[in-house]
């Protein structure tokens, strides 16, 4: 198993199989690939964005992170989200975030074994909607 950037013809392949991911993709941002052979297990669409006062400082959001059925539970989203991290780092940028939905446990335990802190968003009624994940560089 191997992660590197994604290529148009990954979009293609993710795109036919998942379309609903288009959405997620930036124009400005990247995405990483994790492959098995030649078969796509999974990926990340990645998107910087500036973080407001008090930090002044730069985020990597994973706008959507994704390991297809039959490579679920073997690593592969820890993969990912190491080598976003990694690429990250080097840049100066200050922290990697992303939005988990709350009904989501197994994207939980994904981003606790990863060294995130969990941020739970309380909505005005009181209930927790998901949480924004937060892993500083």
């Amino acid at each position: 198993m191997t992660v590197r950037f994604g290529s148009d013809d990954d979009k293609r392949k993710i795109f036919a199989k998942r379309p609903q991911a288009a959405g997620f993709f930036s124009d400005d941002g990247y995405f990483v690939v994790a492959e098995n052979d030649d078969d796509i297990a999974g990926f990340a669409a990645v998107f910087g964005r500036k973080i407001p006062a008090p930090v002044e400082e730069t985020e990597a959001f994973i706008n959507l992170i994704e390991v297809f059925e039959e490579y679920q539970k073997s690593g592969v989203a820890s993969m990912l989200v190491r080598h976003i991290a990694e690429t990250e780092k080097p840049k100066g940028t200050y922290q990697v975030r992303a939005y988990c939905e709350i009904s989501n446990a197994a994207s939980h335990a994904l981003w606790r074994k990863n060294g995130f802190g969990i941020s739970p968003v309380k909505m005005q009624d009181g209930s927790i909607a998901g949480s924004f994940v937060t892993l500083i560089l």
